[in-house]
């Protein structure tokens, strides 16, 4: 059985320390994942990955895809109010060349889980179900305190053990709108999985849907209306690194990075099976990537 794991983001330090927090996140995804691919939207630069890979203990399962601002602008119809970093786009170009047989869709904050423990959590919840895996939150100051003061990369794994043994479940249901009955738990986009099968079924995320928010319930509830099962799961242990109050509220809109929401309504009760068409994740358009 092959696990794929994508992986959107942008370099623009967003929400502070993100080269750091990167670091971590993908060095837990190349453990746990056969295949990592890490799509980088609109950087204004050059790629984040670029920055980081010299602290990444990389072994050959890293896919590159580079999605630079002028493709990005075309891609999103020369929209101004389009997210910074479009992850209903981005997340399908890495989904749609995905390899495996189950595919995560991640963010670039997150210690991921040991490869036991996301074999269990198919064995335990079967094939035909998309499964949200609740966040539990970490610290900059609890990472350093456990390195000593300092961020030692090369220790990422005995800090998930640590911080797995010394965390408690994080129960926080959600609920967008009235009718709602797909978010299940708050940040549910941390960490969704489900077979290929599922995904290629509801053409990934929704296309329409370029501005912040509300796309990962859009994704579950599509699921739903293609006649698939959707779970919340508390365990295994899976950690967000806490960037602090700048950017939270959701999407980049409380500090500003974007300033336009998908409308709610359409993204959750209006949706029903997929408008995206068959070339969903550009599958017509051939995309240059490179593997570390």
């Amino acid at each position: 059985m092959k696990l794929s794991a994508v992986v959107v983001s942008r370099n623009d330090n967003y929400g502070g320390h993100l080269n750091e927090r990167a670091t971590y996140a993908l060095n837990s995804a190349i453990h746990t994942y056969d295949e990592v691919i890490y799509v980088d939207w609109n950087s204004p630069t050059h790629s984040l990955l670029y920055d980081i890979k010299d602290n990444l203990q990389l072994k050959g399962n890293l896919k590159h895809f580079v999605i630079p601002p002028q493709a990005a602008s075309h891609l999103t119809n020369f929209d101004l109010d389009a997210q910074k970093c479009c992850e209903v786009l981005g997340r399908n170009i890495g989904i749609r060349r995905a390899e495996g047989d189950w595919i995560l869709s991640t963010n670039i904050d997150v210690i991921h889980p040991k490869r036991e423990d996301v074999e269990d959590i198919i064995r335990i919840n079967g094939d035909n179900n998309m499964i949200t895996l609740s966040r539990r939150e970490i610290t900059w100051d609890e990472i350093k305190k456990f390195h000593g003061g300092e961020l030692k990369y090369q220790d990422w794994d005995k800090l998930r053990d640590f911080i797995s043994i010394n965390s408690e479940k994080r129960e926080v249901y959600e609920k967008i709108v009235s009718g709602d009955d797909y978010s299940l738990i708050n940040c549910c986009g941390d960490f969704q999985f489900a077979p290929k099968h599922i995904w290629n079924a509801i053409h990934g995320f929704e296309e329409e849907l370029i501005y912040a928010l509300f796309t990962d319930t859009n994704a579950q509830k599509k699921a739903v209306m293609h006649g698939y099962g959707l779970k919340a799961i508390f365990e295994p242990p899976m950690f967000h690194i806490n960037h602090g109050s700048k950017g939270w509220g959701g999407g980049g809109i409380a500090d500003g990075v974007n300033k336009k929401t998908n409308d709610q309504y359409r993204a959750v009760i209006y949706q029903n099976k997929t408008e995206n068409p068959d070339t969903w994740g550009f599958s017509d358009v051939e995309i240059e990537f490179e593997i570390f």
